[in-house]
């Protein structure tokens, strides 16, 4: 019996390639670009999408990281679509040299949309009762050959000059840490805790149910641990954390990627020296 369900595995992946190009072709259509945004720097290009076959190429890039390589899927092509990518602006980085885009974020701006991923996994209404204009970010991946300071540099100016356009107040979106060991997690979390990186308990960030973790282990009560936590937190995380940002104190627990997922709320009024230095405009 178990047999046969692995001999069906091809199957299923293959119709669901085949229902994802039906989605994505009615995905595309929805699309269109809300705020442009366009700069280059050396060898790249920085902007927001503006048509059909960028945003299949967007989608391409994220199957292949999301799906090959990070859930290890051995179907050798195929698109990651979602229903809110027609709301949203994709900011990419366009590699000049083999004329590709290397780099994307979905960004999904209060002013456009009333929707977003974060809602899929948190109950997070306190957030958008405050006031300011909040943009979303989500689906943020790197090509493996391009995942080098220069192309998160230009993600991050990327993405402030979006902040700019739109004026929006909030950055926020779900972080993810690859793990799922509640030891693990925990030790996570009291670093969070440690640093004062935790938000405001106004906000009342919680999983909904499907995504709560049944527990938070203690680590030394179940043996040694082989990673160190800044090991545990992705760069990426850790730049936001650096930039002023602060996560929910209780992640969401994502069974299909085998990780969990932070909501994490950046206030553009408490961005480090650091990063208004390098990236806000006079």
């Amino acid at each position: 019996m178990l047999n046969q369900l692995r001999n069906m595995e091809p199957l299923k992946e293959i119709l669901f390639q085949y229902d994802s190009h039906l989605h994505a072709g009615r995905v595309e259509k929805l699309f269109y670009r809300k705020v442009p945004v366009y700069f280059e720097k050396g060898s790249y290009v920085v902007k927001t999408i503006e048509n059909r076959s960028e945003l299949k190429e967007v989608m391409k890039l994220r199957y292949q990281v999301f799906h090959k390589e990070y859930r290890k899927k051995k179907f050798p092509f195929g698109l990651d679509v979602e229903s809110l990518d027609p709301v949203a602006d994709h900011l990419v980085i366009i590699d000049k040299v083999s004329n590709r885009i290397v780099g994307t974020y979905r960004l999904i701006c209060s002013e456009f949309s009333n929707v977003f991923y974060s809602q899929s996994e948190f109950r997070i209404q306190g957030f958008f009762e405050l006031h300011g204009v909040k943009l979303e970010m989500s689906r943020a991946c790197i090509h493996r050959d391009f995942r080098k300071g220069v192309v998160m540099n230009l993600l991050w100016r990327g993405l402030v000059k979006y902040m700019n356009e739109v004026k929006a107040k909030y950055l926020f979106g779900c972080s993810s840490v690859k793990t799922m060991d509640p030891r693990e997690v925990s030790l996570v979390v009291e670093r969070f805790q440690t640093e004062g990186q935790v938000i405001d308990s106004s906000i009342q960030a919680q999983p909904l149910p499907m995504y709560e973790m049944t527990r938070l282990a203690v680590a030394s009560e179940e043996g040694a641990i082989s990673k160190t936590v800044d090991e545990m937190i992705p760069a990426l995380l850790q730049s936001y954390l650096k930039a002023g940002a602060k996560v929910a104190p209780v992640p969401a627990l994502d069974r299909d990627f085998k990780c969990v997922d932070f909501f994490t709320v950046l206030d553009m009024d408490s961005l480090t020296q650091l990063y208004e230095r390098r990236y806000k405009p006079d």
